[in-house]
């Protein structure tokens, strides 16, 4: 015989357990190294239940929040490994300032399909013109669409090949301006 037990009472000023059910769905995604699925779970299970959302929406919508988390991560990642400026993009570049500067050129250049293509691209100019800001601008671009990218002023990236001239070419393959994965 199954012994019966009531519900226990909630006092007013006490929040609601949370079934360990959902304790037990985010310790597997944890486990499977979804935390920002895990983080956003709570929430994303309100929405769906509130909006009567199918189970495969649901799903979706937490997939894309993981997804959407880890992009984010790996660009910011990717940025500060780079060692690029921060604040220099495209969208607070003054093209008013610079009426030579060509915006269909630079929106192409923003495409990245020169990369792809493995072109090179020159900018020059006079000091002032705005070709770091370009660079760097066009550098993030590249990082976000999930290419590497490696920031060096021409200096820098002189010294560091002028230390390295003496090395044989097996070593000067793990250089980071020589690996092409950076």
């Amino acid at each position: 015989m199954r012994s019966c037990r009531w519900p226990r009472r909630i006092q007013a000023n006490q929040p609601p357990e949370k079934p360990a059910r959902f304790n037990t769905t985010r310790d597997r995604l944890l486990a499977l190294g979804c935390p920002y699925a895990a983080e956003h779970l709570d929430h994303l299970l309100t929405e769906a239940v509130s909006q009567a959302m199918a189970p495969h929406a649901f799903l979706d919508r937490l997939l894309e929040v993981e997804h959407s988390g880890r992009e984010g991560r790996r660009v910011k990642t990717s940025l500060k490994m780079s060692g690029l400026p921060i604040g220099q993009t495209l969208e607070n570049f003054d093209f008013a300032f610079q009426p030579a500067i060509e915006r269909s050129r630079i929106a192409t250049l923003a495409t990245g399909a020169w990369i792809r293509n493995a072109e090179t691209v020159l900018m020059q100019g006079p000091p002032g013109v705005g070709k770091t800001h370009l660079s760097v601008a066009l550098g993030t671009r590249a990082v976000e669409m999930g290419f590497s990218v490696l920031y060096y002023r021409f200096d820098e990236l002189m010294t560091a090949l002028k230390v390295d001239a003496g090395l044989p070419p097996a070593q000067l393959k793990r250089r980071r301006y020589m690996n092409r994965r950076c």
